[in-house]
């Protein structure tokens, strides 16, 4: 409780960061299921343990579903859709994600990593023949995820530009205009269909063809309204989430420059160190929060139906009782792999693999073709992206 006798207001009050807010660490280590207050004036609880943030994300007493109404607590009021995926509990859920899954299954994502190889290369040769500095954000970290996950759903890189305004829309964490958000939803729904109407007419070996065939043949599996949303939020995870997760791992590497240098001595090292800066990295104040549909204890707390838990992943991650000396980044740290930024249970991130894919390919890429590597800004000449679901970086001025 806050000294007026007020649980404190969450998101916490702290500066863009690589690290979990301040706040968020003294609960985990003293106070684990916090009772705090939204701006809009609900009440919640968050988790901040490893295993309280595990059971959240899996246990099917906790729901997704009850969240999506306009009602709903939340601290991303465009994310709450009943028609987006991460918003469905079963079986809507298993319905929809079956019909995407099967193009971010690891085998079919390795196939995939020759052709992301030859654009990560090209991306960083164009940026090296530039000369420094460098935006690495817009040189690499923002057109890599683009440019693949447009391939992926068969869309031209430019296409995807009247979607962005919403999917930027969506993932806006402060003051949330309704006409405004209304207004850019319909231009991007315009936009996409289409996009649609084309796959329609002349379809590919893609994924929005096969999400247009399947809405076309069968409505009932893929309504009109989820196969749009779908699509958006497919762009919006697909490059957003990896493009803050590249940027603000390459700024924490150059705060550890042994750490740096361990992977350019080491490049086989890569795959674990991206473990590691999934671990370590925080992106965002929180995960999908989730509603109790039944009393459930998390740290032998009992949290009581109906009350909506927010799990803090970037707590859970640096949790000692998993992570011995949670605090120390080290990219041969052996159980690295175990952190919750993908999730558990039924909503563990689809583009998992992708996602993994992709920051492998771009970290092992710099490590071996730009060695000498630095950021070339100090803190706090930093451009962050405060009011963002991620709270990434617009800008990142790097040297070499």
């Amino acid at each position: 409780m806050t000294a007026h006798g007020r649980p404190p207001l969450f998101p916490f009050d702290a500066p863009p960061s690589t690290d979990p807010a301040a706040e968020a660490m003294r609960m985990l280590h003293t106070d684990p299921v916090p009772l705090v207050r939204l701006a809009g004036g609900h009440e919640v609880r968050l988790v901040t343990r490893y295993d309280d943030v595990q059971r959240a994300m899996s246990d099917p007493r906790m729901s997704r579903a009850a969240l999506a109404t306009p009602d709903a607590p939340t601290i991303v009021p465009g994310l709450q859709s009943p028609d987006m995926m991460p918003n469905m509990d079963p079986p809507d859920h298993t319905r929809l994600r079956r019909l995407v899954a099967k193009a971010f299954t690891t085998g079919n994502v390795e196939l995939r990593r020759p052709g992301v190889e030859t654009v990560a290369t090209g991306l960083v040769e164009r940026m090296l023949a530039a000369g420094p500095p460098a935006d690495l954000v817009s040189a690499l970290a923002e057109p890599l995820p683009g440019i693949v996950i447009c391939e992926l759903l068969g869309i031209a890189h430019d296409e995807r530009e009247p979607l962005l305004a919403f999917i930027e829309a969506m993932s806006i964490t402060t003051a949330f205009d309704h006409e405004a958000f209304a207004a850019t939803g319909a231009v991007a729904a315009a936009h996409l269909l289409g996009l649609i109407e084309r796959k329609r007419h002349r379809p590919g070996d893609d994924l929005l063809s096969a999400l247009t065939q399947v809405h076309d043949e069968d409505g009932d599996r893929l309504s009109e309204a989820e196969l749009l949303i779908t699509v958006m939020l497919l762009i919006g995870a697909g490059q957003e989430t990896t493009m803050a997760q590249l940027a603000k791992s390459v700024l924490l590497l150059s705060r550890h420059p042994d750490q740096w240098e361990r992977l350019v001595a080491a490049p086989d090292l890569v795959p674990n160190a991206v473990e590691e800066l999934l671990r370590v990295v925080a992106l965002g104040h929180a995960g999908q929060p989730r509603m109790a549909r039944e009393d459930v204890e998390f740290s032998g707390r009992t949290v009581e139906a109906g009350t909506a838990v927010f799990p803090i992943v970037s707590a859970a991650n640096r949790d000692p009782a998993v992570f011995p000396d949670p605090d120390r980044f080290d990219v041969d740290r052996h159980e690295a792999a175990r952190h919750l930024s993908f999730g558990r249970g039924a909503h563990f991130c689809l583009g998992a693999p992708l996602a993994r894919m992709e920051l492998q390919v771009a970290l092992h890429a710099l490590v071996t073709r730009v060695p000498g590597l630095k950021v070339a800004e100090r803190d706090d000449e930093l451009a962050w992206q405060p009011d963002s679901l991620t709270r990434g970086l617009r800008r990142l001025l790097v040297t070499w």
